[in-house]
């Protein structure tokens, strides 16, 4: 596995893997009854794949929105957890599977992606612009990209707002929320075109009797010069 950069993590992403690495084991059946997007990733996986691309899965867990891919396409899920990438890797074992951190830039070594999907991971992306950078750093030009950031239209002030995760368990570490205008301005500050955004149903937080809302953004990387 990619090992991680020099020093220690920040405090929250060492809690956040602890906290999935503990999950692990019951996270695609406990999941099941929560999300939302499943079937939104389902449809985007089956207009932008094509046969031998190569599909990055950010914040992939175990790996469930792209095990199902075509075994000619390539896939390289990234996550903090060590125990959701083994579940991962059990299950498409041909698939590349690393623990990286999605605000550090991508190993340069890698090959570059056509299809990247984000989704179910942002809520802990502390600087969204850098973030959409580094993803846009790795596609090849024309590569498409579905994107799920946390947008919630209570908070009482614009831009990029939080919220507590989970006081019971992951305590101290916040959900990042991002509106509609911090979000379009990451977009674009990243080199990425919006082909579409919505605002949509993500998951259900039983412990705030809480449905998390994301903004909901297919995007294009475009050929330089466009």
């Amino acid at each position: 596995m990619h090992a991680p950069g020099p020093g220690a993590p920040p405090p929250e992403s060492a809690a956040i893997e602890l906290y999935y690495d503990d999950f692990a084991p019951h996270y695609v059946p406990g999941w099941r009854s929560l999300e939302h997007y499943g079937p939104l990733v389902a449809d985007f996986l089956l207009r932008t794949v094509t046969p031998e691309c190569r599909v990055l899965d950010v914040g992939c867990g175990p790996g469930q929105l792209t095990r199902d891919l075509p075994p000619d396409v390539s896939v390289t899920g990234i996550d903090l957890s060590p125990q959701m990438l083994a579940r991962a890797e059990e299950g498409r074992p041909g698939g590349h599977y690393e623990r990286h951190d999605f605000h550090d830039p991508l190993p340069g070594g890698w090959e570059r992606f056509d299809v990247v999907v984000a989704v179910g991971c942002l809520e802990f992306c502390r600087d969204l612009p850098a973030t959409l950078r580094h993803l846009a750093d790795a596609c090849v030009p024309g590569a498409r990209l579905l994107v799920g950031v946390v947008e919630d239209r209570t908070a009482q002030a614009p831009g990029h707002t939080r919220r507590a995760f989970s006081d019971e368990g992951l305590p101290g570490v916040d959900m990042h929320c991002y509106d509609e205008a911090a979000q379009r301005a990451a977009v674009e500050a990243a080199g990425l075109s919006a082909a579409s955004y919505r605002f949509l149903p993500a998951w259900r937080h039983d412990e705030y009797s809480l449905v998390v809302r994301y903004g909901w953004w297919e995007l294009r990387k475009d050929a330089p010069g466009r």
